[in-house]
């Protein structure tokens, strides 16, 4: 318990012992619950603005920048939100708190290139975090690198075998992999567990219009050939 208590302090000294002397901690926290509220209406414009004074006061603390890194995120001002999480990181530099944001930053750019090699950093830390191998397994699926993303949510399935995000994720790489069939078994099953998946939903729906199309032109095929036949023994 003295421990945690510890780092507990260590991680608002930035805060509380440096507030005491040049604002309020009454002051303080009022931004604070302004930010959250005006969060909470999406006014994330109006967050950002509460928080300004303490920044201003404490620009190199970690808590008001990782909160303001979150916040313009929120607001897509992307490229402020990576400075400030930058800001955040120099203080600690082992925080996964900041790669899982700048991980949403990257991924709304569609940089999975970035969201790779963050998610890589997050299994550096943990090799079965959650965060950073389902983060992993999207990036390199958007990379269209199916077989090392299936083995990546293989890995995850081993220890969690009922997960509804890499059940998902299998299914969805399968498919890509064009393993059809096998893509069709496991949507089929996942839907007893999770019925309202919309995901397995919708490639199911895939997979039934696929084999219709490729019945259709067998049988167009054969009605071709057949036809061919005849003519020629007319």
């Amino acid at each position: 318990m003295k421990a945690i208590l510890t780092w507990f302090i260590i991680i608002f000294i930035g805060l509380t012992n440096c507030f005491a002397d040049e604002m309020p901690n009454e002051t303080i926290k009022s931004c604070y619950y302004q930010s959250y509220l005006h969060e909470s209406q999406k006014r994330y414009a109006d967050a950002i603005s509460d928080l300004k004074a303490v920044y201003l006061k404490y620009p190199n603390t970690y808590t008001i920048n990782y909160r303001l890194g979150w916040l313009y995120y929120l607001n897509q001002n992307f490229a402020n939100a990576i400075t400030h999480l930058n800001q955040a990181t120099a203080v600690f530099p082992q925080s996964a708190e900041t790669i899982k944001v700048l991980i949403l930053i990257y991924q709304a750019q569609e940089n999975w290139v970035e969201v790779e090699t963050l998610a890589v950093q997050l299994l550096k830390r943990s090799y079965y975090s959650i965060d950073g191998n389902y983060w992993y397994a999207i990036a390199l699926k958007m990379q269209g690198k199916y077989a090392l993303a299936i083995k990546i949510v293989n890995k995850m399935l081993a220890i969690q075998p009922t997960s509804e995000i890499f059940l998902q994720e299998l299914g969805e790489n399968l498919f890509l992999c064009e393993y059809i069939d096998d893509s069709k078994s496991l949507y089929t099953n996942m839907l007893i567990l999770y019925p309202h998946n919309r995901i397995a939903q919708s490639y199911l729906n895939k997979i039934d219009t696929l084999k219709q199309k490729e019945a259709d032109t067998t049988m167009n095929k054969n009605e071709a050939h057949v036809q061919n036949h005849f003519n020629l023994h007319k």
